[in-house]
């Protein structure tokens, strides 16, 4: 017995050894009394004017994004927060807006009609008006090649058109249309043309980024967001009428050589289009730390007016643009009455997210404060229905806390057992969502930076990206308790002794 106990004891003192401790947080009376000013009332205030029609969407540079930011800029002064950019609150940058493509596919006389009968991402790969040849189509099933599955076996695919399922199986679901491309591309071929079984479902969800115009910084020199050969996306139906081919054995069989004609034209829009990100400061009271600093984002843009509908986005980011309000008032309460957070806190709205995440891009590649005195990013997006998956307020999805510092997501665990008590639910934080929230919102620019971030999120409903996002859909209490959560989780990291340990 007496050996036994010995044994044990040295198992649980090497267990020590290895593992490291969950992060403590002690309850914080200070943090407790700031945190309550964080009120459903007050967000609800806030949020009736920004998404109110008035407002007009809140579309990228438009009037309705120039007025949000006008009023955030004036509660910020109102709060008493110092600007954030060398006396501005403002932090300007252009836009190249790029209109929705007009391209057609001319077929015995026949219009099939992008965003109709095809579509396709103008903004990653150049299209150029081209001839296809029958016999230069190449199916290769799903485009994948991993463990014991070749889909490319045997397939001389060179200077070809691949022919791939959009969908993929079970255990490859990982593979998204970026990753076939990619694949697609090392073994040669020159364009990717994907058929989908679920196409006019795809092109439901797609319809407002297909046919909205796209916008890029001005100070991209890149063609396009990233580096893709030509792809397409076709429903089986009109991939067999107009490639003259038919599906046999789970595969495509091309029945004879044709040639057609696919012409894309471009038109820019009459000029550059200017927008902002708006910065409010509470500097840091600590001597040293005030250097460091945490920022918050949430993007205060929406998709404005389509078809004669506001798209007021009361959700999309209504919700995450007036917490970061509560947020800014309940810190500068804080410092106010001498008890403000040891680093500095930036609070930063950003736009040009619906555009492709340009604003908190534009920011990680011209930064008011160094990247490298920035301790976390707390990115807020869409907090203020339940999805599919949930029945009751009482959660939240957490996104990529522990991708750079795990330390990160034990402070943000920690906080929450101590005062919210939210599930924190981590289902879009695996590497293989298919999703790919991690990469869809603005947190990521400070993350491809090795700055640690979290994105908290309460995952898409019926209403998302439509018109119906409205202000009386909302359930003010989770915006409330969530809200609460991040504040917490930044006042343990704006006034813990150190930084965040990175993952090594």
């Amino acid at each position: 017995m007496k050996q036994f106990i010995y044994i044990l004891f040295l198992f649980v003192t090497y267990s020590c050894s290895i593992f490291k401790p969950t992060y403590k947080v002690m309850k914080n009376s200070a943090a407790e009394t700031y945190a309550k000013t964080i009120t459903a009332e007050e967000l609800k205030t806030h949020l009736e004017i920004i998404a109110s029609d008035e407002y007009e969407g809140r579309e990228t540079g438009k009037k309705g994004q120039k007025m949000t930011a006008d009023y955030l800029r004036k509660e910020f002064d109102k709060y008493g927060l110092k600007p954030g950019n060398k006396g501005s609150n403002f932090q300007y940058f252009t836009l190249n807006e790029i209109q929705k493509p007009q391209a057609n596919f001319l077929f015995h006389n026949k219009d099939f009609v992008y965003a109709k009968d095809f579509y396709f991402f103008q903004n990653y790969a150049k299209f150029e008006a081209f001839q296809v040849l029958a016999e230069n189509l190449v199916p290769v099933e799903y485009g994948i090649i991993e463990g014991d599955r070749n889909d490319y076996k045997s397939k001389n695919v060179k200077d070809k058109i691949v022919v791939i399922k959009l969908e993929s199986p079970e255990d490859f679901s990982a593979w998204d249309w970026r990753k076939k491309v990619k694949l697609a591309e090392k073994m040669g071929a020159k364009q990717v043309v994907f058929s989908s079984e679920n196409f006019e479902l795809s092109l439901k969800k797609l319809h407002h980024f297909l046919t909205k115009s796209s916008m890029t910084l001005a100070t991209d020199k890149s063609k396009s967001k990233e580096d893709f050969i030509p792809f397409f996306f076709f429903s089986d139906d009109f991939l067999s009428e107009i490639y003259r081919v038919e599906k046999q054995d789970e595969d495509f069989i091309v029945r004879y050589p044709m040639y057609e004609t696919l012409e894309f034209i471009y038109q820019k829009a009459g000029g550059p289009i200017e927008s902002s990100n708006v910065l409010g400061l509470i500097e840091g009271s600590d001597p040293i730390l005030k250097d460091e600093l945490i920022i918050f984002t949430a993007h205060y843009d929406h998709l404005g007016i389509q078809d004669g509908e506001i798209y007021n986005g009361a959700d999309d980011d209504g919700t995450g643009t007036v917490a970061l309000l509560e947020i800014a008032q309940a810190f500068q309460k804080a410092k106010e009455e001498g008890n403000g957070p040891k680093r500095s806190v930036l609070i930063m709205p950003v736009s040009g997210e619906e555009k492709g995440l340009l604003g908190s891009r534009y920011y990680s590649e011209n930064p008011v404060f160094p990247l490298e005195n920035t301790v976390a990013n707390l990115n807020i997006d869409m907090i203020g229905r339940l999805d599919e998956n949930h029945t009751k307020e009482d959660y939240v999805y957490v996104i990529g806390a522990d991708k750079i510092s795990q330390e990160l997501h034990e402070v943000n665990e920690a906080t929450n057992k101590k005062y919210t008590k939210l599930e924190l639910d981590y289902t879009f934080n695996d590497e293989n969502d298919p999703n790919r929230f991690y990469y869809r919102s603005d947190h990521y620019n400070f993350a491809k930076n090795g700055i640690p971030a979290i994105f908290y999120f309460s995952g898409v409903h019926e209403d998302y990206h439509q018109p119906t996002d409205e202000v009386d859909k909302i359930i003010f209490s989770k915006v409330e308790t969530i809200t609460q959560l991040v504040f917490y989780t930044a006042w343990e990291l704006a006034n813990k002794p150190t930084r965040l340990e990175i993952n090594k």
